[in-house]
Order: C-alpha cells, then sequence, then structure tokens
C-alpha cells in the first residue's frame, strides 16, 4: 500500500487470538501486543500506532473503556481503533461507534476480512500523509473532500427501501437520492456530498461497479462509499476485496438500520475530522512558508542568520 512502515497495536488478553491476529496481519509493518487494556494504554503513550485493534471483554479494562479513556486523550484522540470481538451484538457495535471507533469486526477473524478492514483505515492513513507532505512542498491546493457538509446521497432502486432510508438518516443531514448507478455518478459530481451510499443491486450497475468509477473522480476523492446489502449477502467475498483494494469505505447490512445509521454518522464525523486535521496543516505549512519568505528577505541570499 505504502513505504511507510506502519505501527500496529493489538490489545486483547487471549494469547492465541493476538498470534493469530499477528499473523494475519504479517504485511502490515510493525506489531505490538498487549494483554490488557491497561498495558494497551502504557504502549499507545510510549509510542503513538497508526492503528489498535482492540477486543471488547477483557478483564479489568474493558475494551469500551479502553476506547473512551483513549479519545479523551488528546495526544491519542486521532487513532483509528477497529473493536475485534466474539460480540455480534447491534446494541455493542452501536456503542463501540459512539465512543469514536473505527470499525467493529467479530469472531471468529476470517484474514481477508480482518485485512481489509485494517487496510481501509491505513488507506486513510496514507492519505493524510500525503496530503501533509503535498503541503511541506508548497502545493497549498485545499483538498478534495465533500465540500457540503451534511449531505448525504443515496443511490437505491428500491422505493421501499428509498423511504426507510431517508427516514432513517434524516436528521444526519440533508439526503438526496438516485435510483440508478448513472443518476448516482451524476448527482455525486453535482452535489459533491460527504457520504454516498450505494445498493449492491441496481438496475443498470452492479453497486460495486458504480463504487469503482465514483473512485476515479478526483472531486469525490476523500467522500466515503459505503456499500449497502441485503443480510444473506452482507460476508460475501466480494465484498471483503472490494474493501482490501479500496473500492468501498464499507459495507453496510440493509437488515439492520440501528447499525447502519451509526455506520454513516461515523464515516461523516470522519470526514470533518479529517477536513480540520487536513485544514490545521495546510495552515502550518502556509505558516512555515511565509517565515521562510521572511527569512530570504531579511538576509538577502535564503540563508539563515548565524
Amino acid at each position: 500500500m505504502s513505504a511507510y512502515k506502519f505501527k500496529l497495536l493489538i490489545i486483547d488478553d487471549d494469547v492465541a487470538t493476538v498470534r493469530i491476529m499477528s499473523d494475519m496481519l504479517s504485511d502490515y509493518g510493525e506489531r505490538r501486543f498487549a494483554l490488557s487494556g491497561e498495558m494497551g494504554l502504557l504502549l499507545a503513550r510510549q509510542s503513538t500506532p497508526d492503528l489498535i485493534l482492540l477486543d471488547a471483554s477483557m478483564p479489568g479494562m474493558t475494551g469500551f473503556d479502553f476506547c473512551e479513556i483513549l479519545k479523551a486523550d488528546s495526544e491519542l484522540a486521532k487513532i483509528p481503533v477497529i473493536f475485534v470481538t466474539s460480540h455480534d451484538a447491534p446494541a455493542l457495535e452501536i456503542d463501540a461507534f459512539r465512543l469514536g471507533a473505527s470499525d467493529y469486526v467479530t469472531k471468529p477473524l476470517n484474514a481477508t476480512q480482518l485485512r481489509a478492514r485494517v487496510e481501509t483505515q491505513l488507506r486513510k492513513r496514507v492519505k493524510i500523509l500525503d496530503q501533509s507532505e503535498s503541503f511541506r512542498a508548497g502545493s497549498f491546493l485545499p483538498p478534495t473532500l465533500g465540500a457540503l457538509p451534511d449531505n448525504i446521497l443515496i443511490v437505491e432502486s428500491d422505493a421501499v427501501r428509498l423511504n426507510r432510508l431517508q427516514d432513517l438518516l434524516h436528521d444526519l443531514g440533508r439526503c438526496t437520492s438516485a435510483t440508478t448507478g448513472a443518476q448516482g455518478l451524476e448527482r455525486a459530481l453535482h452535489s459533491l456530498p460527504t457520504v454516498i451510499l450505494v445498493d449492491a443491486a441496481l438496475p443498470d450497475t452492479s453497486g460495486l461497479q458504480l463504487c469503482a468509477a465514483l473512485k476515479k473522480e478526483p472531486r469525490l476523492e476523500g467522500v466515503p462509499l459505503l456499500l449497502m446489502t441485503d443480510d444473506a449477502d452482507s460476508s460475501n467475498a466480494d465484498y471483503e476485496q472490494a474493501l482490501l483494494n479500496g473500492i468501498a469505505d464499507s459495507v453496510l447490512n440493509h437488515a439492520q438500520p440501528t447499525v447502519l445509521k451509526a455506520r454513516v454518522k461515523n464515516a461523516m464525523a470522519s470526514v470533518h475530522a479529517d477536513q480540520k486535521r487536513i485544514g490545521a496543516m495546510r495552515e502550518y505549512w502556509l505558516a512555515v512558508e511565509k517565515a521562510g519568505r521572511r527569512v530570504e528577505r531579511k538576509n538577502g541570499e535564503g540563508t539563515l542568520p548565524e
């Protein structure tokens, strides 16, 4: 994915699970381990990881306790957290997102699924790093993230489902809709939404094909694409491969509306956080460039004074 050497922190009280996850993620750079939430916090503070994989149920400090403490720490709050747990319960998944988790994966672990979820989070990290390098090099054009805040585009051909989704998500922002892939692409480019929901089965194309077309559009860079599937299809290997290849950013289940809403809300919050973070980096490097020009004018030859 990148020449950057990522640092992963795996926190789980079960040694066998830690070893399994470590083997599954052996291609992703440095991996450190903690068998308790307390030790995980210590390691995170010693050396900030790029991503934390976190068990929910641990003696002493639970994963939920850990996440709440982490997100309250200004130095650690930006670290993405993926819950990896045996609890396949919508209420717990919603709680995880409420606390600031980036994703929620259930055991038993599937190697492709786990790598896909990790890949999705690390890809966001690479984009931030690339943007910082662009600013450092003197390119200060604003990034093409979703330009209109709280604007949700729903691409869904089933009228009943579309109405349900609009009712479900109306309090998160303005909802616009499209019923075909071609219409969805056109409206995405016109409205530059904050997040796009794409049904897996559309009359003129597949959801995966539409996601691939949307990902190719520079104007939509940074806009999360959430692929919606039926309950029976939610573990389809093609969808995990889509995550692995960056074609989709998340796979949602129509049959779990409360979880779907929590994931959409989380995706929108992530976009706003990225906008704020990248904006701060842009201002910093602009200030550095201006300071450099002042030094050049003062010294004539562009060198710092002795």
